[in-house]
């Protein structure tokens, strides 16, 4: 049995990746201020900042407002990957921390499940080197693809159920091994 194809990557996701590719850089990658600086991608409720300082330490720096709604609350300063279910956890961590090793960006597919909601998105995350710490982050943008109300989950709060790997985004530092 083969798994379901994707649907085409939005055009919002796109938008995005034209929003980052405009950035000033230093190197091949921006910095967290010129990201900040810039004026706010269209959809800037639905962005998040990650702190990556390591394969199993990452921390929302920043949740926006639509993805906060989504969520169920505000995961500013929450442990990323506390929010992935514990059979999507490690290729959640893998994805992220090899993008930061790289540098490089990425494509994902997240299915996602809370209460009543049952989601799936889009996201696209890019590097942002974090001038303080020296330490390459990710600013990432989640494109919904659909939403229903149908379903009612009891248990823990892991909300991203599945992550799939769609495609990695050269930036100029090579690709990883798929």
């Amino acid at each position: 049995m083969s798994a379901p194809a994707c649907p085409p990557i939005p055009a919002d996701v796109d938008a995005f990746l034209q929003h980052w590719l405009s950035l000033g850089k230093r190197g091949l990658v921006p910095t967290l201020r010129a990201y900040l600086d810039a004026p706010p991608f269209k959809l800037q409720s639905e962005v998040a900042i990650v702190d990556v300082i390591s394969p199993t330490d990452m921390r929302f720096r920043l949740f926006g407002t639509g993805l906060s709604v989504l969520a169920g609350n505000d995961l500013t300063g929450a442990d990323v990957l506390s929010n992935f279910h514990p059979r999507a956890r490690s290729e959640a961590s893998r994805i992220a921390w090899t993008a930061t090793q790289t540098p490089c960006g990425y494509i994902i597919r997240r299915d996602m499940r809370r209460e009543t909601v049952d989601t799936s998105a889009f996201g696209i995350a890019m590097p942002l080197l974090h001038e303080q710490s020296g330490q390459i982050g990710l600013v990432g943008f989640s494109s919904i693809l659909d939403k229903t109300n149908d379903i009612h989950l009891s248990g823990g709060y892991q909300f991203v159920h599945t992550v799939q790997l769609i495609q990695w985004i050269n930036i100029g530092a090579g690709m990883p091994p798929a």
